[in-house]
């Protein structure tokens, strides 16, 4: 039987570990660790520290090929790589050797942290928090004194004892949680492994051009301050100062309660907003898009060989789905500065000068982001975005028939332009949503027209109203009132009546297993299984991968639309007074009030992270987010079976953005087409799922 080894360690460091990720932590100088805790299967916690042999356990793990348990195991391995073997001369186990405990937390929507999951899944021992404040304390130097400039540490024997013991309490706790864990499963386990070798990699920096942008940053942002001063004749030294800002509107006769983004944009629509307001608003707009912070973050995060690594968290979101770490390439803006900008900013990065030759500063700095990750010498960066992945996995999952044949005929191209841009057999999909929508010929379809239809695409396939398409519609400058929002609801539903139905299948099967607890309960053709055991409602996917959702019940719940409801009332005065704005009108003849109220339904509640505010609370399931989670975690078992193949066929994955996925083949190697044609290879369950990508080769990372 293979032995398991359960380790923690805690560390030192003058390097913020939040900021520069373990990576560039453990190559630091002035990182060290007090101790090393562990323990082999089911004995007592050992302790390791500085100047003791190599621990025995640790050597025969290595050399046998043990199990390395840990949680948030990246940690502790990278820091045995880069810290302890060059070090004190620990062996390195296998990468397939090391299992985490927080990635298969994760893997069941079961927060991440130690001490919430302990917490969560009603494990004995609990996080020692008075331990943990200790360690947070000794985790950086002591402040310099005029007596004791130099570096120094909290290293008396009473502190370091009480530190051990802490981090034994951290080892025991990892351990009883991964009792009550599920194991990843063999393919799953294989994601989770290629994550960390792409984490391994990083992606190169030109720190050059970070170095210019930065100092571009700095210059424009001292240019737009000095010229809101003068605009606003004092009021406003920086464009920061946003309670300066608002006093200073005021006393130009505009009453503003925020100077937020929303507002400020708010605010430059209105025609009769003054021109000397107007430009003092646009500066604030402007500072505004500073990205300085990203800027930094490369800095700070960036290793010894100028390649920045760790950018990715497994399982950052409950479908599966990766979430950005550090630099956060998920949130770059869109434009990529051509080359010649870029060659233009490494020679100058006056403010002014480039406000007159190339346009606003801080917008030319937030187009250098993307061109900062680069393809290390000798190589390139290969990438391909999968297109409307969600769109198409929404149409097949549902069996919307029209709307798979749609993908096929624009995914067949037919020939080329003289300027090479594609001719299709199909249309447009956003065209033909709308068009047909609204039973029009696809030629009625104008380009406001077509903007409506992909606001309509993107917002309205996992049973979004209303709000969910005005708050797609702002993203795209899409105005429209309620009431035609509200027309275009319908009109969208009533031209997809398979995902209508998928909705209520989604929805019918999940109630169903949960009140029928052991069952599996098949829906959409078989493609999605629901069933309850101990004590998670399970949905496995396609794939058979399953996701988790802790402690189902069916219970009547609110629901996060309205319906309208008729109440019987003696008269309209009472009504205004009992409902007031939720009123709609009131039936004097029938004495009853018509009013708007939260849907209530039974629907299946369970126990997650809430989206926003990331704590554990109590969420509602209905076939909008069945579908929703369906969807976008099939679409992620698509990408990681194609970046499986990416790796078979030579091109080693640096980084994943959303539906794209970035490689750094060696120069020459493959082409453009053969690396979309690998992306879109799909195993058997995926059998009539129309997929396309979309891809580039280049030197530079670009949208």
């Amino acid at each position: 039987m293979t032995h398991i080894l359960h380790l923690d360690f805690e560390t030192r460091s003058t390097v913020d570990l939040r900021k520069s990720g373990v990576y560039r932590y453990a190559e630091d100088a002035t990182t060290d660790v007090w101790c090393a805790c562990f323990a082999v299967d089911e004995e007592p916690v050992e302790v390791w520290t500085p100047g003791q042999p190599v621990p025995e356990a640790w050597v025969r793990a290595c050399a046998e090929g043990w199990e390395i348990h840990a949680h948030n195991a990246q940690f502790e391995r990278v820091v045995v790589t880069r810290l302890l073997a060059p070090r004190y001369g620990w062996p390195v186990p296998r990468l397939e050797q090391w299992h985490c405990t927080a990635a298969m937390a994760a893997a069941m929507a079961i927060p991440r942290s130690l001490e919430e999951a302990l917490r969560v899944m009603g494990v004995p021992v609990q996080k020692d928090m008075e331990g943990a404040r200790l360690m947070m304390k000794m985790a950086r130097p002591r402040k310099p004194t005029k007596d004791h400039p130099g570096l120094r540490w909290w290293s008396d024997p009473a502190n370091v004892e009480r530190l051990i013991a802490y981090c034994k309490v951290d080892v025991e706790g990892e351990r009883a949680l991964g009792l009550r864990l599920r194991r990843l499963s063999p393919d799953e386990r294989a994601v989770y492994l290629h994550d960390q070798l792409i984490n391994d990699r990083g992606i190169k920096l030109d720190l050059g051009l970070v170095h210019a942008a930065r100092e571009l940053t700095v210059n424009a942002q001292a240019m737009l301050n000095r010229e809101l001063e003068e605009a606003t004749s004092g009021w406003v030294a920086a464009a920061t100062r946003a309670k300066n800002l608002t006093a200073w509107l005021a006393a130009e006769g505009i009453e503003a309660d925020s100077v937020a983004k929303a507002a400020v944009r708010s605010m430059l629509a209105d025609p009769d907003t003054p021109d000397i307001v107007r430009r003092a608003l646009e500066i604030r707009q402007e500072a505004a898009k500073s990205s300085t912070a990203k800027l930094s973050a490369m800095l700070h995060a960036v290793c010894a060989d100028e390649r920045v690594r760790g950018l990715l968290l497994y399982h950052g979101a409950g479908t599966g789905r990766w979430a950005g770490k550090l630099v956060q390439p998920q949130n770059f803006p869109r434009a990529s500065a051509k080359e010649d900008v870029i060659q233009f900013i490494l020679q100058c990065a006056d403010a002014a000068l480039v406000s007159m030759m190339l346009g606003a500063p801080l917008a030319i700095v937030a187009s250098l982001l993307r061109p900062c990750l680069i393809a290390a010498e000798g190589h390139d960066l290969v990438a391909a975005d999968y297109s409307n992945i969600e769109g198409r996995v929404t149409a097949w999952l549902a069996g919307e028939t029209w709307k798979l044949q749609a993908f096929r005929d624009y995914d067949t191209v037919t020939g080329y332009t003289p300027d090479g841009k594609a001719e299709r057999k199909g249309l447009d999909l956003y065209v033909l949503a709308y068009a047909r929508s609204f039973s029009l010929d696809p030629s009625e379809v104008d380009d406001q027209k077509r903007q409506v239809g992909k606001v309509m695409e993107l917002s309205m396939g996992f049973q979004g109203g209303v709000g969910a398409f005005q708050n797609m519609a702002a993203n795209y400058g899409v105005k429209v009132p309620d009431e035609e929002a509200d027309r275009l609801k319908r009109a969208w539903r009533d031209a997809h009546p398979a995902v209508v139905q998928m909705w209520r299948d989604l929805e019918a099967a999940a109630l169903e297993a949960v009140r029928n607890p052991g069952a599996v309960v098949r829906c959409l053709r078989g493609r999605i299984a629901f069933r309850v055991k101990g004590g998670f409602l399970w949905m496995v996917l396609p794939s058979g991968r399953p996701l988790a959702y802790a402690s189902p019940k069916v219970e009547w719940t609110e629901m996060p639309w309205t319906d309208e409801v008729w109440h019987p009332c003696p008269s309209e005065d009472e009504a205004k007074e009992r409902f007031g704005a939720a009123l709609i009108e009131y039936d004097a003849e029938r004495r009853r009030a018509l009013v708007e109220q939260p849907a209530m339904k039974e629907a299946v509640t369970f126990w997650g992270q809430d989206s926003k505010t990331r704590k554990w609370s109590k969420q509602k399931g209905y076939g909008g987010l069945w579908t929703e989670n369906a969807v976008q975690a099939t679409a992620r078992d698509v990408m990681t079976n194609g970046m499986r193949h990416a790796e078979d066929a030579g091109y080693p994955v640096v980084l994943t953005v959303h539906d794209e996925v970035v490689t750094e083949p060696p120069e020459g190697h493959g082409s453009v087409q053969e690396f979309e044609a690998i992306m879109c290879n799909l195993l058997a369950w995926a059998a009539g799922l129309p997929v396309a990508a979309a891809g580039w080769r280049g030197k530079r990372y670009r949208k």
